[in-house]
């Protein structure tokens, strides 16, 4: 190793990467690396050092590369330029942080850029990192590693917190992580909205099943009327048996009156959705007539945490919570009962009848209930199923389940995904044909005029046939520069001019050449800053000078350059 950090010519001879294992596996598949880089010399040299650690894809513009980072499997890492044509580093990386599916995907930016200014500016659009061009191997996989390990650790807690937060309600779960509720022995009185449903003569009907036939369809059901508990809003309680206990107005609220409009609206919902779970369970062979009986009940209750410092649990209890069971016990298989109380509450939205008071357990007076009417309050067409199947695809969208919003924001996603179908074989990025050094290594020392070769070989990982290569890549593409530059001046065009300039310091610094970064820089700098024609024109004449003599000096230097025997 020399003082840079950077190895030696000598430390490494073969293919960067050798036998090392991947850091990530994806069900076989090593970590994801996206480049996005203008420059083809830039991605040739990027593809071989990283292909035999990763798998490497690469993209020339910003929208390429954001087709490619929307594609499954998402890329574990980004590697973005700054200076590109149409749309630069900064916007690809608003764009990736606007869309919560490439939002959590760590960007190092790759830039010749020295500015302060434009560095915070990135870290505040949300890179993860900076490196520095001329890229130094060492440093950039270092990098990669780092922030790879980061954000595996990064979505190992999150995976962690998102298994924990089952066993919580999503609003309980909320609550704590935002720091609006605290983990502590706690309760307040509030007027709540409460639901039991349980379905009628279940423990009967299954006595003789076997236990994973019991939990097979118990699973199913509480799936179902858990998807819909939350769609309403519901903080969903627990599970006793095959009884469900929900309740509306805490820790979130839209009011007294509207928790209890939802939560009917709820039940009709679940009853609903019953009638479609009867028919999968007889086409599964489960004849039994399965339905659910629910009781609805409005009043104070205690909520909160009850339990001890060791173990608590975040309930519902008190006289209005028990009344809402004995509906429950009172209804009918497929009814929705409801007490006096909630009645008043939703009356102007929900049909409803009354019906005899019942005698309810632990209550001395009769109790004032009604049962509801859904005919009025569903919306038509909720029983719509959309279904396409074929090789590869597998679409189902079941409209009872969606609210008109939810509905636009589906079909929004599906014409994003047609988007991306149409587009899928022209978004195909093919890394560089001759990314993988050749296997014969050249001669050695190589002395070419204009050249630090030992730079420019500690740049390339110490691999001679891809430094070689590269050199060969620059001698063939980058002669015409100036001419162009000259040209995009005369036009007008001073962006493509200095982003040629950029492109070219770039590639010449990772080369190791000498004069030719100081002379592009310089250059750069004045057609970034709009400095007179003459003072450009100064400035690209000494370009052309050192940019010819390094040409010249490679035309005959790459001559003798032969592969070891």
């Amino acid at each position: 190793m020399n003082q840079a950090g950077e190895p030696d010519a000598s430390d490494k001879q073969g293919p960067p990467g050798g036998t090392v294992e991947p850091l990530e596996r994806r069900e076989g598949a090593r970590a994801r690396v996206l480049v996005i880089e203008d420059s083809e010399d830039i991605r040739y040299l990027l593809a071989a050092l990283l292909q035999d650690k990763y798998e490497v894809l690469a993209a020339a513009a910003g929208d390429e590369g954001l087709r490619l980072a929307m594609r499954e499997p998402r890329p574990d890492i980004i590697l973005l330029d700054v200076m590109m044509p149409d749309m630069d580093g900064y916007e690809v990386l608003e764009h990736l942080g606007r869309d919560a599916r490439t939002a959590d995907i760590p960007v190092i930016f790759l830039t010749a850029l020295g500015s302060v200014d434009e560095e915070e500016r990135g870290l505040d659009l949300g890179a993860t990192d900076y490196v520095a061009k001329p890229i130094s191997p060492p440093i950039l996989l270092a990098r990669i590693k780092l922030h790879l390990e980061r954000s595996i650790n990064a979505r190992r807690l999150k995976d962690l917190s998102e298994q924990l937060s089952r066993y919580l309600a999503p609003q309980v779960y909320q609550s704590l992580f935002d720091g609006s509720r605290q983990a502590e022995i706690r309760t307040q009185r509030k007027k709540l909205t409460v639901f039991f449903s349980d379905i009628k003569n279940f423990t009967e009907s299954t006595a003789q099943w076997q236990p994973e036939e019991v939990t097979l369809l118990l699973n199913s059901y509480f799936a179902e009327m858990s998807q819909i508990a939350a769609e309403y809003g519901a903080t969903l309680d627990k599970f006793i048996g095959d009884a469900i206990v929900i309740f509306f107005g805490d820790p979130h609220t839209l009011g007294v009156r509207e928790d209890a409009v939802q939560c009917v609206n709820m039940a009709i919902a679940m009853q609903l959705r019953m009638g479609q779970l009867q028919a999968r369970w007889r086409e599964m062979g489960i004849n039994k007539a399965f339905e659910i009986r629910i009781g609805i009940n409005s009043g104070f209750c205690d909520v909160g945490n009850f339990g001890s410092a060791l173990r608590m649990e975040y309930t519902i209890i008190g006289r209005e919570v028990n009344l809402a069971a004995r509906l429950e016990q009172a209804a009918e298989p497929g009814e929705i009962l409801i007490s006096s109380e909630t009645y008043a509450l939703v009356q102007r939205e929900i049909a409803a009848e009354a019906r005899p008071a019942v005698q309810a357990k632990g209550f001395a007076h009769p109790i004032p209930v009604y049962v509801v009417r859904p005919g009025a309050s569903t919306s038509p067409g909720a029983e719509d199923v959309l279904r396409c199947e074929q090789a590869g695809m597998h679409v189902e969208i079941d409209m009872a389940r969606m609210t008109p919003a939810q509905r636009l924001d589906a079909a929004a996603q599906l014409r994003g995904l047609l988007q991306t179908l149409e587009q899928a074989p022209a978004a195909a990025a093919a890394l560089p044909a001759a990314a993988k050094p050749a296997a014969g290594e050249p001669a050695w020392p190589l002395v070419i005029f204009g050249l630090d070769t030992e730079l420019g070989l500690r740049r390339a990982m110490g691999v001679k046939t891809l430094y070689v290569s590269m050199l060969t890549r620059f001698q063939e593409g980058r002669r015409d520069t100036p001419a162009k530059v000259r040209q995009a001046l005369h036009d007008g065009d001073t962006k493509t001019a200095e982003l040629l300039v950029h492109s070219l310091r770039g590639v010449a610094g990772q080369i190791g050449a000498v004069r030719v970064p100081l002379d592009a820089g310089a250059l750069e700098q004045a057609i970034h800053e709009a400095q007179p024609r003459e003072v450009i024109e100064g400035l690209l004449m000494p370009l052309e000078d050192s940019l010819g003599e390094l040409m010249a000096a490679l035309d005959a230097g790459l001559a003798t350059v032969t592969p070891a025997p």
